[in-house]
């Protein structure tokens, strides 16, 4: 069995936030990374995918309360149905709560990758990519960078299969009061 199968539920999740609340808390996340060359093609094939207002994904439990000032919700839609999302931004500094720490961003950022279970496997979260990644080479970015949880096997594979690259790894460790940070290039 794969280990992300075995914490990413709702039962790793919550022994992940008890120790948590008991002070103890660790991460590891890659940083994947590309240029933007100027000629990112989006095809979405028989899905709308656009950029949305929040409320549009809010049936998905979209977390769009923790969107910050300039990112933007990119919404994948079929027949008017939201089926996934993901949050971008330009240029930005934004809090990593895994991290507990403020990263800044040159280019645009990913996170929040999210497609519906029942349609998983359909190239959605590629659309989404893809599209999120033309728009930000259309407005001048250069460069595209998602954070990834080391046990998150299927982003690790999306932003594989996009030509992303891992450029550094990040790891915290907080027992207490005690806390250690470090990035590593790859």
């Amino acid at each position: 069995m794969q280990l992300h199968r075995l914490v990413r539920n709702r039962y790793g999740r919550a022994v992940y936030e008890r120790l948590q609340a008991a002070g103890v808390t660790a991460t590891v996340m890659s940083e994947y990374g590309r240029q933007l060359p100027s000629d990112v093609a989006a095809d979405a094939d028989d899905l709308r995918v656009e950029i949305c207002e929040p409320a549009r994904v809010q049936t998905l439990d979209a977390p769009t309360d923790e969107l910050v000032d300039g990112e933007v919700v990119v919404g994948a839609f079929a027949d008017g149905a939201p089926l996934g999302y993901l949050f971008s931004s330009v240029d930005a500094t934004l809090s990593i709560h895994p991290l507990e720490r403020d990263l800044s961003f040159d280019g645009v950022y990913v996170r929040r990758v999210f497609v519906a279970p029942d349609h998983r496997g359909q190239g959605i979260a590629g659309a989404l990519l893809d599209h999120t990644l033309a728009h930000a080479s259309e407005a001048g970015a250069e460069r595209a960078t998602a954070l990834v949880a080391r046990d998150n096997v299927p982003s690790r594979a999306l932003f594989e299969s996009r030509d992303f690259t891992v450029r550094r790894s990040h790891r915290y460790v907080r027992v207490g009061p005690v806390a250690h940070y470090s990035t590593v290039r790859n």
